[in-house]
């Protein structure tokens, strides 16, 4: 049995889709995102960087002290299902951005439903809502997350 749970978890990591700074810094740079300008595209690859490695397939459960699961954080930019989406796991959020959970799971570089809920959270809260960017970017020098990238 565990050898079976194993093989299925490093099935799902070698199947996972994790894209390269560059490639996130372009779909950033060529979405809505970039309306938000109090935010550079830097900051949105540092989020990313830090929140999943820019991995389209992290899935983080957060559990309660009874060990039950309280909501997950899902792809690339790890959007939360405490407010954000809604799915069999979580059908009672308040579904901020109208979506399945589960659209921000996918294996591939198409991440404009990540972009879509990521531009409504960052219009309702700016990127403070994203842990990992005020604890790794907000405020410092993250320019370099962008260096030699080709528009």
């Amino acid at each position: 049995m565990k050898s079976l749970i194993a093989l299925s978890i490093l099935l799902t990591v070698s199947s996972a889709t994790i894209l390269k700074r560059c490639e996130v810094a372009r779909a950033v740079k060529d979405s809505i995102l970039t309306a938000f300008t109090k935010y550079s595209v830097a900051d949105w690859v540092c989020m990313a960087h830090h929140a999943s490695k820019y991995n389209t397939l992290a899935k983080y459960d957060e559990r309660g002290n009874n060990g039950m699961i309280q909501l997950a954080y899902y792809g690339i930019f790890q959007i939360h299902s405490q407010w954000w989406c809604a799915d069999t796991q979580f059908p009672n959020s308040p579904n901020g951005c109208n979506m399945n959970c589960n659209v921000f799971l996918k294996n591939g570089q198409d991440i404009q439903t990540d972009i879509d809920c990521a531009a409504i959270i960052v219009n309702q809260q700016g990127m403070e809502a994203w842990k990992s960017w005020v604890d790794n970017c907000k405020g410092r020098f993250i320019n370099y997350y962008t260096y030699f990238c080709d528009w």
